[in-house]
């Protein structure tokens, strides 16, 4: 049975539903939002008969969907990403191997991050600015990439094109995290999507389903009941199960049960009425009005009756006889004045605000102000003597102790005037206490109205200066005293032995009749609650039925059979060419219709972390082999990008690594970035051996400047014989193009760099051609097999190298010529020509490799 078939087997037992996606799912329809919406609506609905055969009769087998690959195109622009120079551009081959050579602190690893915190990779860590710089600008920068063969930009700090996690990046941290989490295998068998996309239709089903359970999820209204009692007791247990007898019952009601509640009111009315707690609490608030009424008629006599209206009445002779008295001092003085009224209270009035005038315009002077040039303040004219002795004659009567102790009477009779006008004959507390008592005593209570109406005509007849008309309140304020002792007496006379209980069982009684009236009229409520608990529980069944776990299931269980077993395969194959031993990968999990796998010891006791025992290299290693075996289920064959995947690896493990690398770069686009010249040799090497692309670039810091520099070569130290001797050939184009002009000393030099150059591309051609193929350096053993290369190295060969060395070392700038050697410069056609030997001498012996 193949996977396809183990799938439609299995879903036979899904709910019909379930099925009839999974057939349009495997018919090649695309299901979204609209379709779980209308999907949840039919789980309410009469299942819905399957065609002829079962819903996949007609289906044919699926085919795996390949996504296209996904290939980095350049990195670009970067502006305060580390401290990469701004305006550079580092691009990559479309295929096969590219290795990106840059010395320790060449900004080789800021452009790493970049392509990291867009990619797909298991470490993330944070893009920094310049450190140095003391005002950072915001960061920038943007990853081309081609997606089959379209091209498109990402930019740097916006999220990451979703096809960007097809391209895998691995460092050392990531490979870290192989030794400690698990590892989800991006590759699914065709069978095994079409249980990813029945997963996430259930997801979208559960999701509609939750957003009507969410409506439903408030309860409606319902009878108010007491909660204890039967009524609430009920309405607890009310569910979706509820029987409609179970309803009838608990809303059954006798035939007169209101002329029952009204005879229960009556005599719960009549207990009430001889209530000994409530007689007693009533006859004391009544006692307490009483005597508040009381209290505030004996304040309202003090100020309004005989004793106010003594006072009164002597500070209005007061005020009489102090005036007269300043009238008849005023007359006498005064008599010749020609206008009449002197020392009036009009005329004091009028004085006090020509003094209070005069204090403003003259503050320097006292009033009267009669000095020479003085102005009257009335009139504004110049005082004549006669005015100015008025004025002074005015002054001394006002000073005088009559008119002050008559103008002092006159304020003391104001002010207690005023008093009697704020006196409030009827407060809030004496109006509350009269209605405490007129529910009690309502004609005794009846009668203080008047008296209080009375008692208002006193205080405004007396604030008036009006003829008074007496109040008498002493009979009033006996009565008052002897009903407020009687009730006190009554109150402590009331007993309430054996009636709370009585006056409890009648209310309690009650209310279970208004209860029994109320859960009868809310049945229609009843039944609509029970309605919405019973679409709830619908809800929760079919949310239940989508749920994704037997799916889940089901995919762990298929990958494990076509899968795993491959994936322990490839990785058993990996750190067997690392030098591995005794280290597993097997599956640990499902997550989501996906399976996680994880490597761990081979027969090790229980608890043992490979981080704890492995080396430093052996971690690496392994991380490396985890990756590895990921990036082989990768069916869309997209980028990968490598930063220094070889630290800490010795040179038979860098060996290995370099091979699968560039197996890897046979069928995608790989990218290296790396420091290490020992490492790129391996990687050229077997590129070369494997015919695969291999491309340079480079990344460089300039002195004084700073890193980030990108160029399209590798530095002189990272290439081998072929690119030294295209450089040469460069080099020497460069100079012949610019020798018109050059003075002697520049040329010299010019010539003696080259010369240098060839004399280490000669070594690089002996070591390249006939030592590195002789000496296994990842063993370090001798390959007797290849001494037949040294073997064909002919005299002729040996001569023609030795010629060339001499002469080129001649020209070189470590040898200084004896000054009577008159040495000089060799041409630019000299150095083409020596350019010529070495390749012609490097192609021959490379030949005798292989023949």
């Amino acid at each position: 049975m193949s996977a396809y078939e183990d799938v439609l087997d299995w879903a036979k037992s899904r709910p019909w539903w379930q099925q009839k996606a999974l057939a349009r799912i495997a018919g090649g329809e695309a299901l979204g939002p609209q379709d779980h919406e209308e999907i949840a609506r039919t789980l309410f609905e009469n299942p819905e008969p399957p065609p002829n055969g079962g819903w996949f009769a007609q289906l044919a087998p699926t085919h795996a969907t390949k996504d296209e690959p996904v290939r980095i195109v350049a990195v670009r622009g970067l502006t305060n990403v580390n401290r990469l120079a701004s305006g550079q551009e580092l691009t990559f081959a479309p295929e096969g191997l590219t290795v990106v050579f840059g010395h320790n602190a060449s900004g080789k690893s800021g452009y790493a991050r970049v392509i990291r915190s867009m990619v797909r990779t298991r470490h993330r860590a944070d893009i920094l600015t310049d450190v140095f710089a003391q005002t950072p600008g915001e960061q920038a920068g943007e990853v081309v990439f081609a997606v089959g063969a379209s091209e498109r930009v990402a930019q740097l700090g916006q999220p990451a094109d979703p096809d960007l996690s097809r391209v895998a990046f691995y460092d050392e941290h990531c490979g870290d995290t192989y030794l400690t989490t698990e590892a989800e295998i991006s590759y699914r068998p065709a069978a095994v999507q079409l249980l990813d996309d029945l997963a996430a239709v259930c997801t979208g089903v559960r999701h509609v389903i939750e957003g009507w359970k969410q409506a439903a999820s408030h309860p409606g209204a319902l009878p108010n009941v007491d909660a204890l009692g039967p009524g609430g007791v009920f309405l607890r247990s009310l569910s979706a199960s509820t029987a409609d007898d179970a309803i009838s019952a608990a809303v059954a009601c006798p035939s007169d049960v209101e002329e029952r509640l009204q005879n229960q009111a009556n005599k719960i009315a009549r207990l009430r009425s001889c209530d000994p707690t409530q007689e007693k609490r009533q006859l004391t608030e009544t006692a307490s009005a009483l005597e508040a009424v009381r209290q505030h008629l004996i304040a309202l006599d003090k100020a309004l009756g005989t004793e106010g209206q003594k006072r009164l009445k002597e500070l209005a002779e007061s005020v009489t006889t102090t005036q007269h008295a300043a009238g008849l001092a005023s007359r006498q003085a005064f008599a010749d004045e020609p206008l009449s009224g002197v020392g009036s209270r009009v005329w004091q009035t009028l004085w006090r605000a020509a003094e209070a005038y005069s204090k403003e315009v003259h503050p320097e002077n006292t009033f009267p102000h009669t000095e020479d040039d003085a102005v009257c303040v009335l009139c504004q004219q110049k005082l004549s003597d006669d005015a100015s002795d008025r004025l002074t004659r005015f002054h001394q009567f006002v000073t005088d102790t009559t008119a002050q102790e008559a103008e002092a009477a006159g304020r003391e009779l104001e002010r207690l005037r005023c008093d009697l006008a704020q006196v409030d004959i009827t407060p809030r507390e004496v109006s509350s206490a009269i209605a405490t008592v007129l529910q009690r005593e309502g004609d005794f209570a009846e009668s203080l109205d008047p008296l209080l109406d009375k008692l208002q005509i006193q205080k405004d007849a007396m604030v008036a200066g009006e003829q008074l008309t007496p109040v008498d309140l002493r009979a009033q304020l006996t009565r008052l005293r002897t009903a407020a002792a009687e009730h006190r007496r009554r109150a402590a006379e009331v007993k309430s032995e054996g009636f709370a209980q009585e006056i409890d069982e009648a209310r309690a009684k009650e209310k279970r009749l208004r209860d029994q009236i109320a859960m009868r009229d809310g049945r229609d409520l009843i039944e609509a609650e029970r309605t919405r608990l019973q679409k709830v529980a619908a809800l929760n069944s079919k949310f239940s039925e989508a749920n994704t776990r037997s799916i889940t299931d089901k995919a762990g269980d298929l990958t494990r059979r076509y899968v795993t077993e491959e994936a322990h395969a490839r990785f058993m194959r990996q750190t067997s060419n690392l030098g591995l031993e005794r280290v597993t990968f097997k599956a640990t999990k499902a997550r989501q219709g996906a399976l996680l796998h994880k490597a761990d010891f081979l027969n090790a006791r229980p608890g043992v972390k490979l981080i704890e025992v492995l080396s430093e290299g052996e971690q690496t290693a392994l991380g490396f082999a985890g990756f590895l075996t990921e990036a082989h289920f990768d069916v869309s064959k997209s980028a990968l990008v490598f930063d220094d995947p070889v630290s800490s690896l010795d040179h038979v493990k860098r060996e290995s690594v370099a091979r699968g690398i560039v197996a890897l770069a046979e069928e995608r686009q790989v990218v290296i970035f790396t420091h290490d010249v020992a490492f790129t040799t391996m990687l050229r090497k077997a590129a070369s051996e494997s015919q695969v692309h291999f491309a340079t670039r480079g990344i460089e810091q300039r002195r004084k400047v700073g890193p980030g520099f990108t160029t399209m070569h590798h530095p002189w130290t990272a290439r081998d014989a072929a690119q030294r001797i295209e450089t040469l050939r460069q080099e020497v184009a460069a100079l012949r193009r610019y020798e018109e002009g050059m003075i002697e000393g520049d040329y010299l030099r010019e010539t003696e760099s080259i010369a240098g150059r060839m004399s280490q591309t000669w070594e690089r051609i002996i070591s390249q051609v006939l030592a590195e193929p002789l000496v296994d350096y990842t063993s370090l053993e001798v390959r007797v097999g290849k001494l037949r290369v040294v073997g064909r190295v002919t005299a002729e060969d040996v001569k023609t190298y030795d010629d060339s060395y001499k002469r080129i070392s001649g020209w070189a700038s470590r040898h200084d010529p004896h000054p009577a050697m008159n040495y000089t410069a060799p041409t630019v056609d000299q150095l083409n020509e020596e350019i010529e030997v070495l390749d012609t001498w490097f192609k021959k012996v490379k030949r005798y490799q292989s023949s």
